[in-house]
């Protein structure tokens, strides 16, 4: 097929030059009514461009094929039997790609970093999962991907699982071996779902970590708009091979994908797609080349310390792009600092944690960028080194290590039944009813149905009161936690 095409960025080109007389929805009727301000603010062609699939950017049968033919493109420029465009972001490609595998009642094996995307849909849709324990950096207290042997025990464990699913690369760039854990699965003839959220752009330029399908994944999950250009909740689906029934995912992406989907986003994916098939290559190399020279000066900034080849497990990649720096040195809290760069240096980090801070470096990062962050990271050493009271002293934290998954009743039936709120210090014993997700990265740290430890206590706690911010908890005020009513022991 012809990559230089782009048939959804066409058509809506074409409506630039005739617009068709609507007597549908979207309401605003391309701009001709738009919200107060908006005008001045977003201007009327964002509003153009906001058209319907049918009867808009194609015809009324969608007979042009406008996009199924920008979904073939995007399956061959990933080296996929099957793609489709999203628009509710990964979470919705996450949760029509689970619905393809597994249903009430069955099993499905997750990994331990997960985002809260799989856990949530699990719980609404009635799944039994399996927890796929990771490897735990404790040097660094970070989460890296699941080793061939968690996954090996984890399917003795539950040999009904029906797939399973693993995050890489991490929220800090650190891939798994996806062909010893594609091969694992294919032996009991189930699929490996990689949630592959950070890595889109990795089958379009060789210095970056390999493509989770090249690797015999049998389906994975882009968010294009995190690192490749695309419009936010612009996220990809693809599969390859026979494991997965192609058939059930493409009524699955029926059942969850919006009648009405963005058509600024879609085009935005099939822009992105184009170009990385035209010029992925050099376009990340120019940003490897930012991002080393980022990793090698921010590293000589004592006592700050960046994630390297060097820390990563057996079997492992890293994404040089995401720059994991590690300010646990000074004492205080990845938080604090984040705040800090944001109000002196407006500097927006990618995440930050208690031990932590990360920069994404992108298509759109600049050298400039760049140079705001060293010269934002060396003016916080030199000042803190001048005056140790400039931000709170960090008390630390318990490792993620001890953290664990003690599943004492099912998650649906803690989600429904009889609840009461308890303050975080009185939570031990308890069984969660709510999701505790700290984002980003919103991985959970409990779900409904999970016992509490002290750990769990003492980390939440902990990273509460140095800033932490919890995804929508039930109290906002992150004092109680929504626990189940009734005997805990």
């Amino acid at each position: 097929m012809d990559q230089k095409s782009a048939p959804l960025v066409e058509a809506l080109a074409a409506i630039e030059h005739e617009a068709p007389i609507g007597f549908g929805a979207p309401g605003h009727s391309q701009g001709a009514a738009m919200p107060s301000r908006l005008r001045s603010l977003l201007g009327q062609r964002l509003f153009r461009a906001d058209v319907l699939t049918p009867k808009g950017l194609d015809d009324r049968t969608e007979g042009a094929h406008a996009l199924q033919r920008a979904h073939e493109l995007a399956a061959e420029a990933w080296n996929a039997d099957f793609c489709r465009f999203v628009t509710g972001g990964s979470t919705q490609s996450l949760h029509t790609v689970m619905a393809a595998v597994a249903g009430p009642g069955e099993t499905i094996l997750i990994a331990a970093n997960a985002h809260k995307a799989e856990r949530t849909f699990a719980l609404a849709a009635g799944l039994d999962v399996g927890i796929v324990p990771v490897q735990v950096d404790e040097a660094w207290d970070i989460e890296h991907g699941v080793a061939p042997e968690a996954l090996r025990a984890s399917l003795a464990r539950y040999p009904a699982a029906k797939a399973a699913i693993v995050v890489s690369p991490t929220y800090y760039g650190v891939t798994s071996d996806i062909a010893a854990l594609a091969d694992i699965c294919h032996d009991h003839g189930i699929p490996l779902i990689v949630d592959a959220a950070w890595g889109g752009a990795y089958p379009f330029c060789e210095a970056l970590p390999g493509d989770p399908l090249t690797k015999g994944a049998d389906a994975a999950v882009y968010s294009a708009h995190k690192t490749m250009g695309a419009l936010a909740q612009g996220s990809i689906i693809v599969a390859k091979g026979n494991v997965l029934d192609r058939q059930r995912l493409c009524m699955a992406y029926e059942l969850f994908e919006t009648t009405s989907p963005s058509v600024p986003i879609l085009a935005s994916l099939d822009a992105t797609r184009r170009d990385h098939a035209l010029r992925g290559e050099q376009m990340w190399n120019d940003v490897l080349k930012l991002a080393r020279s980022a990793r090698e000066r921010i590293g000589r900034i004592a006592p700050l310390r960046v994630l390297g080849r060097d820390d990563i497990p057996a079997g492992a990649e890293i994404d040089e792009t995401k720059v994991l720096i590690d300010i646990s040195g000074l004492g205080v809290s990845g938080y604090a600092i984040d705040d800090w760069l944001f109000a002196e240096h407006r500097i927006s980090m990618g995440l930050s944690d208690e031990r932590h801070i990360l920069a994404v470096i992108s298509l759109g990062t600049t050298r400039s960028d760049i140079r705001g962050l060293e010269r934002g990271l060396a003016d916080l050493v030199a000042r803190f080194s001048a005056d140790p009271t400039l931000l709170p002293r960090s008390p630390g934290g318990p490792s993620v290590a001890t953290l664990s998954v003690d599943m004492a009743i099912s998650g649906s039936e803690a989600l429904a039944g009889p609840a009461e709120m308890v303050r975080y210090e009185d939570a031990e014993g308890h069984i969660a009813a709510e999701m505790i997700a700290p984002a980003p990265p919103g991985v959970p740290r409990l779900v409904p149905g999970q016992r509490i430890s002290a750990a769990h206590v003492a980390w939440l706690i902990a990273n509460r009161d140095a800033g932490a911010f919890i995804m929508d908890p039930v109290d906002p005020a992150e004092a109680t936690i929504r626990v189940v009513n009734g005997p805990t022991k």
